[in-house]
């Protein structure tokens, strides 16, 4: 059993005992069916416990009902006798279905779902199954990372169901077990925080899963680098999208590209270079306005392989269907620029033999390794003018998070366009919480919503030049931080779209650093906390043992 395995256990039990005792002693119903014991160690007086939804006590009401069950079982039928209908689903959301009729008016039911948590098309189907007998999913929570590993890698949620229709529907992330109590809290408060590590609300309907989600996310902020480009999806773009039976192969087409259906294998333009078996792609036939060659290159781009991903069912084997293919958004830039990006992408291709071919000489002939040298250092100059500013767009399309934070300005108060201290100093206590976590990135010059706008203008307003900006920048380190933390602090300058944003690396401190030798804080997915008393001594404690 790994470390994280009993950690994400906490977490979630943590969560389901918040929901638990905030309705004081409520009777408990636990569907106890997987082998993963989640909730085994609930504590409550009032338990009662079956090991399949078939044993549930009838003409007995629960305040809670929770359900530890399989994951991905196959379809069934249920016959639902109370309203007369049959109902065909997987056999875990007929449980769950079975299981809900024994749930107070009032009462609150939490299970362990797929990773989509019913967000699919067959999800959906069956949550109208459920509104149509006044049942309603109003909560989905995305669990810790590996909490079901070795046993799967598979990340489930947990959805919560009543008998209250809600017009949204809350979202967010358990992560901690303090914040998961705080998240509990606030879903039961439907308090929206705007932020998934503390709680949110969206319109019902508009869940698409967790991954899904993160990634779209990432795709705005992407998107704006593409702007100037026209915006499609796959269909308005194709004359056909075909697939093929299995042991069937498809016909060779001019202009067309081959998207896989399973797994994450490339995007190819060309038959002959489909790594898999055919029946597993999707042929789309091309318009004459657009290049096969660029289609299969954006599917290769960070942007495209987003897209892509954001498609994927996140199931025991990812796939997309041909729906979703066709939904596909895809930038497309003139023809003539989409022939200058494949003439790009084939001399990046001959570049990268040119390199192995150099590894290839250096070990035969060790005497060249000069004169390669020479040669390599000359190209890494041309190339590394993209090296920092394609990081800081990375970092920016990851977004904020326990390792990733964005400041508008170092001084600036941005409203009343004057310096101030109190702006310096939340930058300044985001790092002294990198250095005391687990180490981290501070983009100065970023929005909150990940819009670059860059430290220019303060630079201007109070230093003049960027050197005098950066011995200021120095100087707040050294006064409100300690000289002795240089060594885990990195900072520069980057010009990212013409403007100048500072990058501050941190590493994880292996010695406490309090913020004007006084203040102690650390990261708490997105966000800087301050510790005091009780929790800062079992802390420093527990993170510099030494």
């Amino acid at each position: 059993m790994t470390e994280q395995q009993p950690f994400g256990k906490s977490v979630i039990q943590t969560f389901v005992k918040s929901i638990i005792e905030s309705k004081g002693k409520p009777k408990t119903l636990l569907i106890n069916t997987s082998d993963f014991n989640l909730f085994a160690d609930l504590a409550n007086s009032d338990l009662t416990q079956v090991s399949r939804a078939d044993e549930i006590p009838n003409n007995v009401k629960f305040d809670v009902v929770l359900g530890d069950l399989p994951l991905g079982l196959n379809q069934n039928e249920w016959q639902d006798t109370i309203n007369n209908r049959i109902i065909k689903a997987q056999q875990n959301w007929l449980d769950i279905l079975k299981s809900l009729f024994s749930l107070e008016d009032k009462g609150l039911a939490i299970f362990l779902v797929e990773p989509h948590g019913l967000s699919n098309y067959q999800g959906q189907k069956f949550q109208r199954e459920m509104n149509a007998i006044g049942f309603y999913v109003n909560g989905v929570f995305n669990t810790p990372e590996k909490l079901l590993f070795p046993t799967t890698a598979i990340r489930p949620t947990l959805i919560s169901i009543s008998k209250e229709e809600h017009p949204k529907l809350y979202l967010a992330e358990l992560v901690e077990t303090d914040q998961a109590e705080q998240v509990a809290h606030n879903f039961l408060s439907s308090v929206d925080t705007g932020h998934l590590t503390s709680g949110t609300l969206i319109a019902n309907g508009d869940f698409v899963g967790f991954y899904r989600l993160k990634i779209q996310q990432q795709i705005e902020r992407l998107e704006t680098q593409y702007k100037e480009y026209d915006n499609y999806t796959l269909s308005d773009i194709a004359t056909e999208i075909n697939s093929v039976k299995s042991g069937k192969t498809f016909e060779e087409k001019e202009n067309a590209v081959y998207i896989p259906s399973i797994g994450n294998s490339k995007v190819v333009s060309n038959l002959q270079d489909a790594k898999l078996k055919h029946h597993n792609y999707f042929q789309i036939v091309l318009k004459e306005n657009t290049s096969n060659e660029y289609v299969a290159s954006f599917f290769e781009s960070t942007l495209g392989r987003l897209v892509l991903d954001s498609l994927r069912m996140q199931s025991f084997i990812p796939h997309v269907n041909k729906r979703d293919i066709e939904q596909a958004s895809i930038a497309v830039p003139s023809i003539v620029e989409q022939e200058s990006i494949v003439l790009t992408q084939h001399k990046l291709r001959e570049l990268k033999d040119v390199i192995d071919n150099f590894s290839r000489e250096i070990a035969l002939n060790p005497t060249s390794s000069a004169s390669i040298q020479g040669q390599l250092s000359r190209m890494l100059e041309a190339m590394a003018v993209l090296t920092d500013a394609d990081k800081v767009r990375a970092i920016i399309r990851e977004g904020e998070s326990k390792i990733i934070e964005f400041k508008e300005s170092l001084s600036l108060d941005v409203k009343k366009q004057t310096k101030e201290s109190y702006i310096e100093q939340s930058s300044l206590k985001t790092i002294v919480a990198f250095l005391n976590t687990e180490g981290g990135t501070l983009l100065i010059g970023v929005s909150d919503d990940g819009q670059i706008c860059g430290v220019d203008g303060e630079i201007e307003k109070f230093h003049k030049n960027t050197d005098k900006f950066l011995l200021h920048f120095k100087n707040l380190l050294q006064s409100k931080i300690g000289e002795e933390f240089y060594p885990f602090i990195d900072n520069r300058l980057v010009k990212v779209d013409d403007v100048n944003v500072l990058l501050v690396e941190c590493k994880a401190s292996p010695t406490p650093c309090y913020f004007d030798s006084k203040d102690f804080y650390v990261r708490t997915n997105p966000a800087t906390d301050k510790l005091e008393g009780p929790k800062l001594v079992k802390y420093v404690k527990h993170r510099f043992p030494s």
